[in-house]
């Protein structure tokens, strides 16, 4: 025993005491902070990781992002309102965006059906969601404004790859193999709009700049849309031909009465220097009150129509 004596010795020391209880205070520390995470961090985390509402997404650009505007009447806006305590209606609108750089941010747009796990550095914070999120009951893509803009900008995207890159778009939500694969949720296809020439003419002089885009190119995207949704069976909100049909005064069935009736009676258009594109254009891109007004009718109707159980009353 004598020689252990000195290390007897030490364990009863003040030293060990000491370190002892600075240790029991450590563990003490961490297990009291996973207990107060484990009740309120990760509570408060629950509202977003459980949605309460359906999701209804819509994903374009700049006439997306500015359709959540009130000062111009923005269609998002409105959807907001039509389905407001039934579905909650997601904007992302990217200004200056086209497909191609549609596909490069779709990780932070479309919600992910696996590998729910939240990464975390410490043992306590590591769990898992036992629920994926509710699939998007709905997604509407609006892209082709910015493809259809002139080389050499960059936001230019050639007609072909342009058609690629909306069934690219569609594959991640319908291909088992993709991370977003969401078999239930509703695409919706929207062309897009007219562009009023006059306007981008006189905006582009005043920017010291040539044209970047005229309507008969941005009708090749257009129709590149409603070619794409024909084979791939997705519904199509064809806004550049109501836009036309408005401005020139061709019947259109999509239309309403008070929209034809104001666009074929009204002497004032036919001596416009903009050609009567400024009745639902700001800048002969960009929809105004009125042409979000019309998009959105056209999306209410074509939505109720080809999905009933979309219809408020029915969700």
């Amino acid at each position: 025993m004598g020689v252990f004596a000195p290390y007897l010795s030490l364990l009863t020391s003040d030293y060990v005491v000491f370190f002892l209880s600075g240790f029991a205070v450590a563990v003490l520390a961490v297990a009291g902070t996973g207990y107060l995470h484990r009740k309120f961090y990760r509570r408060n985390l629950s509202p977003s990781i459980y949605p309460l509402y359906d999701t209804l997404l819509v994903f374009g650009d700049s006439i997306t992002q500015f359709g959540s505007s009130p000062g111009i009447s923005g269609f998002v806006s409105h959807l907001s309102g039509f389905y407001s305590r039934r579905m909650d209606v997601l904007n992302r609108g990217f200004s200056g965006y086209n497909t191609r750089d549609a596909l490069r941010i779709v990780s932070h747009v479309f919600p992910r059906t696996n590998n729910m796990s939240l990464s975390a550095k410490w043992a306590w914070r590591d769990f898992t969601i036992p629920d994926a999120p509710k699939p998007l009951q709905l997604c509407i893509i609006f892209f082709g404004a910015n493809d259809a803009r002139f080389a050499p900008y960059t936001q230019h995207v050639p007609l072909n790859e342009f058609s690629i890159n909306l069934r690219k778009l569609v594959s991640l939500l319908r291909n088992p193999e993709s991370e977003y694969y969401s078999p239930s949720t509703r695409i919706l296809f929207v062309t897009p709009p007219a562009i009023g020439d006059k306007m981008v003419e006189e905006i582009s002089r005043r920017d010291g700049h040539a044209p970047d885009r005229k309507n008969k190119v941005t009708r090749l995207y257009a129709d590149a849309v409603k070619e794409t949704g024909k084979d791939l069976g997705i519904p199509v909100v064809d806004i550049w031909t109501a836009i036309e049909d408005a401005v020139h005064g061709i019947r259109n069935p999509t239309l309403s009465s008070q929209d034809q009736q104001e666009s074929t009676g009204n002497e004032a258009d036919a001596v416009s220097p903009y050609e009567g594109y400024e009745q639902y254009l700001l800048d002969g891109l960009h929809l105004n009150a009125r042409g979000n007004e019309l998009l959105h009718k056209l999306l209410v109707a074509k939505i109720t129509s080809v999905w009933p159980e979309m219809d408020p009353s029915a969700i």
